[in-house]
C-alpha cells in the first residue's frame, strides 16, 4: 500500500500546497480522498489519472476539500474513463454533488450532443452517505471509518486503511479527539493535520484575533498533535493540512518531537510512502 500526498495545503492559496487530497493505492486500487484545489493536476503529476480511480472518499464538505469535485469528474471523462464514480462522504453528499452538477448541466450536454463521445458513464455517479462509523471494501483494500471532531461541521470523518497487513490512519480535519486516537491504534503511518499556532499570530483587516481562535479550536495545535501520535502508538507520523502553509521546519519538528519522541515527516505535495 502507498500514500501520496496530493495536496497539503489549505484554504490559503500557495503554489507549493494545493488543496487538501490524498492518494491511496494497492497493486489493484486506487483511493482518492478529498479533491481540493489542484488535485486535478497533482494527480496527473504523480502519474497518475483521474480516468483509474476507483472510489473518492470525502472527510467533510468544507470547500478546501471538494472544490475541484466537478473538474476531477469532467477530466477523467476527457481522459477516456468508462465507468460510474462511486463516491462516499457525509450526510449531505448527495445532496452537493447534485447541486453542483445542476450548476453545470447546460455546458455538460452541450459537450455531450456536440462531441458524441462513445461512452458518458464518467459523468454518472453513485454516492453512498457514513453512518456514525462504519466499513467498506474497495477490492483489495478494507476500510474503517469513524467521525472525528470537526464542530461546528456537523459531519466529519477520518479513515483507516488495511492492505497487507499494513494500517494507514488518515485524520481528517479535527481537533484533538478520542475517536481518532482510538481509530489509529498502531497506524503504520498516522496522516494528520496541523495548526502552526505560533505561525498564525498575525491579524489582519479581516483576521481577527477571534477569526485565529475560533480556526485553531476545530484544528490539532501544533503542540497537540505530537501528543496525539503518542498516544495512537503510531509507527510514523505524517504531517499535511499545514495552517498556515509557510512556517519554521525545524521548529515544528521540535515542537513535536518533544511529545512524539521522534521527527514527524514534513509532508509536500506529490511525496510518496511506502506502507
Amino acid at each position: 500500500m502507498k500514500l501520496t500526498l496530493l495536496g497539503t495545503g489549505c484554504p490559503s492559496i500557495d503554489h507549493k500546497r494545493c488543496g487538501s487530497s490524498n492518494l491511496v493505492s494497492s497493486k489493484q486500487t486506487k483511493i482518492l480522498v478529498d479533491c481540493g484545489s489542484g488535485v486535478t493536476q497533482r494527480l496527473h503529476q504523480s502519474g497518475n489519472s483521474s480516468a483509474e480511480i476507483d472510489a473518492l472518499l470525502l472527510t467533510h464538505l468544507h470547500t478546501d476539500h471538494v472544490i475541484d469535485l466537478y473538474q476531477l469528474i469532467i477530466s477523467s471523462w476527457h481522459s477516456d474513463r468508462d465507468s460510474i464514480w462511486n463516491i462516499y462522504g457525509p450526510k449531505g453528499t448527495k445532496k452537493f454533488i447534485d447541486k453542483v452538477f445542476s450548476a453545470w448541466r447546460e455546458e455538460r450536454e452541450l459537450r455531450i450532443n456536440y462531441e458524441k463521445r462513445k461512452s458518458i458513464k464518467a459523468l454518472k455517479y453513485k454516492v453512498y452517505e457514513f453512518n456514525k462509523e462504519g466499513n467498506i471494501k474497495i477490492n483489495d483494500i478494507k476500510i474503517k471509518y469513524f467521525e472525528v471532531d470537526h464542530k461546528p461541521v456537523p459531519f466529519a470523518y477520518g479513515f483507516s486503511f488495511f492492505n497487507n497487513k499494513k494500517k494507514l490512519t488518515i485524520s481528517g480535519d479535527t481537533r484533538p479527539c478520542e475517536s481518532l486516537m482510538v481509530n489509529a491504534q498502531n497506524a503504520d503511518v498516522l496522516l494528520h493535520e496541523v495548526f502552526i499556532e505560533y505561525e498564525m499570530n498575525k491579524t489582519s483587516k479581516l483576521r481577527t484575533k477571534k477569526t485565529l481562535h475560533n480556526v485553531k479550536e476545530y484544528h490539532t495545535p501544533s503542540n497537540l498533535v505530537g501528543k496525539v501520535a503518542k498516544l495512537s502508538n503510531c509507527k510514523k507520523l505524517v504531517l499535511t493540512h499545514f495552517v498556515p502553509t509557510r512556517f519554521n521546519i525545524s521548529k515544528l519538528k521540535k515542537t513535536v518531537r518533544k511529545d512524539f519522541g521522534k521527527d514527524p515527516v514534513i509532508g509536500q505535495d506529490l511525496l510518496t510512502i511506502k506502507i
